[in-house]
């Protein structure tokens, strides 16, 4: 049984991304090993990190804290056989000085910005099989789809049925919402005939104001600590960030309207787009109401395109890539 940490954060202007793409492999490696996060604090403590922390305890793992500010030098100090990384806080020298301190080293990735003196790699996302990774050559590397990091609950996602008249609307832009785009689309679409079910993401700042907002009118469903299979098998459409949610909307089947809300999601999007998996709208301040309302209303009147989308979707990942993952990691680390 190895001693496994994972170096992850998230919280109210970081988003909750990172955090939660890796509960999902912690979750799978904890069933043979020991796993613990290793996050971030900043001093006095606010709620930069705090509900990024608070997930991951949530979910059973202990968290041992170290100094935004000494990042590194604390790092070393973690005792563990396995480092994986999770995180855009890192540089050349973090990969060089964590190789020497750790028996084996990961890094989750999404950028492609580095030399990665590292054991292996994991991004997950569409075009990845298509970067040329600068690594060692020994370096495992687990590119694309085939190595989707799904929670469990979606790996059994039943086929989607496509209703030939769409009347649930579903809208998640993540674990948190920094520009506020959750109060835009309610204030955008709440006069459109359809029933709207809004996720609150648990490092939303103005959740008082949307469901003050929302209380308004009858059509706009909150949610908080959703059941996001329950809500993705219900909805007929989903308006979504380009991030990791896209992959449970894909394993789900649910026609997408994509909205970039981080430069990390735009390869992401405009690649789904490509293969007509979603229809991309752009980056969130480029999306004009009348064009979102033209586009919902386009998407969900054509029936048959809602049907192809669903059913390349589906298709296009790999449910058990979180168990490709560890049998690839298994064969020689842990």
């Amino acid at each position: 049984m190895a001693e496994i940490a994972i170096r992850a954060d998230g919280g109210s202007k970081i988003g909750m991304g990172h955090i939660m793409r890796t509960l999902v492999l912690a979750k799978e490696v904890s069933k043979d090993n020991n796993v613990f996060y290793v996050c971030r604090k900043d001093s006095p403590i606010s709620d930069k990190y705090i509900s990024g922390i608070n997930k991951v305890k949530s979910e059973g793992f202990d968290v041992k804290l170290i100094n935004e500010n000494n990042v590194l030098n604390e790092l070393m100090e973690i005792n563990a056989d396995i480092l994986i990384t999770d995180s855009y806080n890192v540089n050349e020298n973090y990969f060089n000085q964590t190789k020497k301190s750790f028996k084996k080293t990961g890094y989750i990735d999404d950028l492609n910005l580095y030399y990665f003196n590292v054991d292996f790699i994991i991004n997950q996302n569409i075009y990845a099989p298509s970067l040329n990774y600068n690594v060692n050559k020994d370096t495992k590397l687990f590119l694309g789809t085939e190595y989707v990091m799904l929670r469990e609950e979606f790996r059994n996602a039943k086929m989607k049925f496509i209703k030939k008249t769409p009347t649930d609307i579903l809208i998640s832009v993540g674990g948190s919402d920094p520009n506020n785009i959750t109060l835009k689309l309610i204030r955008c679409l709440y006069k459109l005939d359809y029933i709207f079910h809004i996720i609150i993401g648990p490092s939303f700042e103005q959740i008082s104001e949307i469901e003050s907002l929302a209380s308004k009118y009858s059509n706009i469903r909150i949610y908080k600590n959703a059941n996001m299979l329950a809500l993705m098998e219900k909805c007929d459409i989903s308006i979504s960030g380009c991030g990791s949610t896209l992959y449970e909307l894909a394993a789900c089947g649910v026609p997408t309207l994509g909205i970039i809300l981080a430069q990390n999601q735009e390869e992401i999007a405009n690649n789904i787009n490509d293969l007509n998996l979603i229809d991309n709208l752009d980056w969130h301040n480029k999306v004009a109401n009348k064009y979102l309302i033209n586009k919902l209303q386009e998407l969900a009147c054509d029936y048959e395109k809602r049907k192809s989308m669903s059913r390349l979707l589906m298709s296009s990942i790999n449910r058990n890539g979180v168990i490709n993952i560890i049998n690839g990691i298994n064969e020689y680390s842990l």
